[in-house]
């Protein structure tokens, strides 16, 4: 074990070290070369501190000697201040020779870490992935994307390996169940939960984003959610050749059983969706609802799964009118813009319902960030909900959605 002087000298090598490192890094082509990596520190207080901290004669020595270690494989030169005696006060240090420096630290060089960190990501990278190119770039560079330096490579690695098997898994559309996976991945049940920042970084979501919204864009659930329908009893759900009837107040079903619905009487012309459970159970209870308003629970973010099904029903239904009624804040928009992407594919537009905070002021709001309100009005202005828009820049607030009371779309 060294002492105090053997560490600050090591620490000192570290600091030559990373002042090589920002010289390779600094044109994003990783070639090491002389001149790049012969870098030098002077024996000052702001260059090298740990060196003028060893107030000890003992301590300044062992530097010395372990300074000569480094000189005696020519990883480094050394200049001594003549002024001071043989050896008894450091000048300047210069980087010879960074792998010999490295060598005795038991360590390995940055810019080498940064290649192989590359060479890893590019072998798992393949269309249908998220692009790897700024990852790519970053590690060039000598940062930290998503705050994962080439160090932690493994972290993306791991990450792009998930998404690759969740995309295959899912395209029966089912659910994949999220610990069997992590499981069968990396003989690790929790590993996916992890890395769910990473995941949500290469997906384009926030890496503040909730858990289970990162996972339901990937289909990955700890435990299967039914879809559950709410309408007229009239009105029976398809499952490979059968046909149950919908239950008062609603019916669970798993979602890549559902085909589509039948009804015998009135038509269903408007299909709305609920974010949240309570919500959903609050509407499927009223005595309010149209005899054409079929209300589905969309258990938050939803699954690759769930929106199949769902563009299923659409497709059995030919509804007239396609509605959503979510939290007013950033997840919510963001819930309802990637329903409305899934509904645009089967020919329809998305309404949203209750998520203007003009008309459902109920006290209990929040007052949200700026930034946040500006994301959520690119997302209305993407969409076309103007009303939303305007209202949220009249009234910024946040409002979750159990809230807000239910009021059924009646004509």
């Amino acid at each position: 074990m060294l002492g105090s002087g053997g560490d600050a000298c090591d620490k000192s090598m570290r600091r030559l070290i990373k002042k090589a490192a920002r010289a390779i890094f600094a044109d994003g082509a990783l070639e090491p070369s002389v001149e790049k990596f012969s870098v030098s520190l002077p024996a000052t207080k702001s260059s090298l501190q740990e060196y003028y901290r060893l107030e000890r004669f003992a301590d300044r020595e062992e530097y010395h000697a372990r300074l000569q270690i480094y000189s005696k494989v020519k990883a480094i030169a050394v200049d001594w201040d003549l002024g001071a005696g043989d050896r008894g006060q450091l000048a300047r240090v210069t980087l010879l020779d960074p792998k010999a420096v490295v060598n005795i630290l038991g360590e390995e060089l940055p810019w080498e870490v940064a290649s192989r960190a590359i060479a890893k990501i590019e072998s798992v990278a393949r269309e249908g992935l998220p692009n790897v190119d700024r990852i790519v770039d970053d590690w060039r560079r000598g940062k930290a994307p998503a705050g994962v330096a080439a160090e932690r490579a493994n972290q993306l690695v791991d990450s792009m390996n998930i998404i690759d098997a969740a995309q295959k898994l899912s395209e029966g559309g089912q659910d994949v169940l999220l610990r069997k996976l992590s499981a069968r991945l990396f003989h690790d049940s929790k590993r996916i939960e992890a890395l769910s920042r990473q995941l949500a970084f290469l997906l384009g979501e926030p890496t503040e984003s909730e858990q289970e919204d990162v996972f339901a864009r990937l289909g990955l659930v700890k435990h299967p959610q039914p879809m559950l329908l709410s309408g007229p009893t009239g009105c029976k759900i398809q499952i490979d050749g059968e046909a149950i009837p919908l239950a008062y107040p609603y019916l669970g079903v798993r979602p890549d059983n559902i085909r589509g619905l039948i009804c015998s009487s009135d038509r269903i012309r408007r299909v709305l969706t609920i974010e949240n459970l309570a919500s959903f159970n609050e509407a499927a209870d009223s005595s309010e609802n149209a005899k054409d308003l079929l209300i589905v629970y969309l258990a938050g973010n939803p699954t690759p799964s769930f929106l199949a099904a769902y563009n299923r029903i659409l497709g059995s239904l030919e509804p007239t009118k396609i509605l959503h009624w979510g939290d007013i804040d950033l997840g919510g928009f963001r819930i309802a813009a990637r329903l409305a992407d899934s509904v645009k594919t089967m020919g329809y537009t998305l309404d949203l319902w209750r998520m203007n905070p003009l008309e459902v002021v109920t006290g209990q709001q929040k007052t949200a960030p700026q930034k946040k309100i500006e994301e959520v009005s690119t997302i209305c202005k993407n969409y076309g909900w103007s009303k939303e828009a305007e209202g949220l820049q009249n009234s910024p607030v946040f409002q979750e959605q159990e809230f807000i009371d239910w009021v059924s779309p009646n004509d």
